[in-house]
């Protein structure tokens, strides 16, 4: 077949913009993946005794303090994460591309009247305190886990929102340990996925968290973590002597001194 001049042109032309596309997509690609690797570089990092995980909830808490409060932070196709909603999540619940179906709530306070009443049955209420409370976490985890597995049997599109009051400590907490369950995600790599997701997180039950991944993966990518301290004895570290916190009890204080014979 004889290719006439305009058809050669057209053809070359459009062998250079497939080209420039391919390229393109692939610059975003490398793009993505660097940003993940970042990530993961940092939570790395974070896990790499109890001082640093502090330090890089100190850094999380200097630069974003509580600006992502109102903010969904969705962390997987079938998870998000955030503070306590209000009647705004029901723009989630009807929305027919990404619509959140089921919520999971880690206060200690009923959901607002307006999210009670659109999401019924598909609220599990847990109770859980900000810190201090750690036999109660890990004792929920298994529970967490059953109610986002039903959810998605029933509905493979569902999305689960998981919340506390502003979406830094009890709700990626959780998450992480939805990660590590469900999609056999180690602690460094959940801890990055939340970070990604909502960076202004700083979990505090990161103990808890590690312990399970040790007993559901068989391995620990955050001994220093799961060998550290619990939830209090976090707060004591980061905080200092704080009355406000459910520990109170210098755990934090008690364990550097211990350490740093």
């Amino acid at each position: 077949m004889q290719i006439t001049r305009p058809r050669a042109v057209l053809l070359a032309v459009s062998i250079l913009l497939m080209g420039t596309f391919i390229l393109t997509r692939r610059g975003a690609g490398a793009s993505t993946s660097a940003q993940d690797d970042d990530e993961f570089a940092a939570a790395r990092a974070a896990v790499a005794s109890v001082d640093a995980y502090v330090a890089s909830c100190k850094a999380a808490k200097e630069k974003y303090g509580y600006s992502l409060d109102k903010d969904v932070s969705v962390v997987r196709p079938w998870l998000a994460i955030g503070g306590r909603p209000d009647a705004t999540l029901m723009a989630w619940r009807h929305d027919n591309n990404r619509r959140i179906t089921h919520v999971v709530n880690a206060l200690e306070r009923d959901e607002e009247p307006a999210v009670a009443e659109a999401y019924g049955d598909d609220i599990l209420k847990l109770n859980l305190k900000d810190d201090g409370d750690d036999e109660r976490f890990a004792a929920l985890v298994p529970e967490v886990v059953a109610f986002v597995r039903r959810a998605r049997a029933a509905d493979p599109d569902a999305v689960v929102y998981v919340h506390c009051k502003s979406g830094v400590n009890r709700a990626p907490s959780l998450a992480m340990a939805l990660l590590i369950s469900l999609d056999r995600a180690t602690f460094v790599e959940a801890l990055a996925a939340v970070r990604a997701a909502r960076p202004s997180c700083r979990p505090k039950y990161v103990q808890a968290v590690a312990t399970y991944e040790q007993r559901e993966l068989g391995r620990s990518t955050a001994p220093a973590l799961r060998d550290g301290v619990d939830s209090a004895g976090f707060c004591d570290l980061y905080y200092g002597l704080k009355e406000d916190y459910s520990g109170g009890d210098a755990t934090g204080e008690r364990w550097r001194s211990e350490h740093a014979k």
